[in-house]
Parts: structure tokens; C-alpha cells; sequence
């Protein structure tokens, strides 16, 4: 019975962990096989510490090298970047009941909130400034992590918002 127990308990702990959401919307008259360079908007007020705003720009921009981007001064792309760091309470609760004629044993964990991230990309055309592809990932952030494990973490990130772009038609 406890390691049957064990085992349920260590399933329901892992299920309860999610992993990253990303969201993606664009313009759906847009031709991306046109977009080939990029260039970064002046960061303004990214909701994120100066390191990580490094972290995440080092990241987007080794992404789309990758991906066969050309970093230039008169891009056919702008990016913004910004992010949110909120709480977020899940929604679901585990209880335990078990009980007979002489007493029983209960329990029951209520949600705690969890600090999450919400990373938004953005690309607009480089001549008109017209947003055409938006990305949002977001995740849990444990905002102890520090030095590589943060580098990788927002490089993680990135990873998941930018393999939707460019979208499939």
C-alpha cells in the first residue's frame, strides 16, 4: 500500500508541473520568405532585469542566426521584446481520504502560487514599423536559478516562442 501511495503521489507532483505555453498571432497577408535580416528596437522598460534583458537578446538573436537570419543595420525586421513576472494560483487541488469504522486520515493540499513568466517577441516590417508576427511563451520562473542555469532557462524560452516562427500557412 505506501509504495502504491508513493508511486501516486510522485505522479500527481510530476503531472502538476507544466511546461511552457506558447502563443503565436500574425498578419496573415504578410509573405515571410521577404523578411531575412533583422535588428533589435532600443529596449524599453522589457519588465525585466538588465541581465536577463541580455540573456533574452543574446538568445533571440543566436536563434534566428541559426535559422539562417542575417543580423544587419537597415533590417527587413524589428524586434521588441518585453516580459511579465506575476503570480499565478493553479487551479486544482489534491486531497487524500482514507477512513474505516475506528478513524481515518485526511489531508488535502491546497494551491500555492507559483511565479510565473510571460515572455512576449515581437517582429515589425524595418520600413513601416507594422507589427506582422507576435510570440508569447509562457512558463514557471523560479527566479532563484542564477548565472547558467538562468542563461539557459531564457534560452529555453526563446527556443519554444521562436520554433513557431516563421509560421506554416
Amino acid at each position: 500500500m505506501k509504495v502504491s501511495f508513493s508511486v501516486f503521489l510522485i505522479s500527481i507532483i510530476l503531472f502538476s508541473c507544466s511546461s511552457p505555453k506558447v502563443f503565436t498571432d500574425y498578419a496573415s497577408d504578410v509573405e515571410f520568405d521577404e523578411y531575412k535580416s533583422f535588428a533589435f528596437y532600443a529596449v524599453n522598460n522589457s519588465g525585466l532585469a538588465k541581465l536577463d534583458e541580455d540573456r533574452v537578446f543574446l538568445a533571440i538573436e543566436d536563434t534566428l542566426i541559426a535559422k539562417g537570419f542575417e543580423k544587419k543595420l537597415i533590417p527587413d525586421f524589428k524586434i521588441n521584446f518585453y516580459a511579465e513576472v506575476f503570480n499565478r494560483v493553479s487551479n486544482s487541488n489534491f486531497g487524500i481520504g482514507v477512513g474505516g469504522s475506528a478513524g481515518g486520515v485526511n489531508g488535502v493540499i491546497s494551491p500555492q502560487p507559483e511565479r510565473s513568466i510571460a515572455l512576449t517577441i515581437e517582429f515589425a516590417d524595418g520600413l513601416t514599423n507594422n507589427l506582422f508576427w507576435q510570440g508569447v511563451v509562457e512558463a514557471n520562473f523560479d527566479e532563484n536559478l542564477q548565472g547558467k542555469e538562468r542563461r539557459e532557462f531564457f534560452r529555453m524560452l526563446v527556443g519554444k516562442v521562436l520554433e513557431k516562427y516563421p509560421p506554416e500557412k
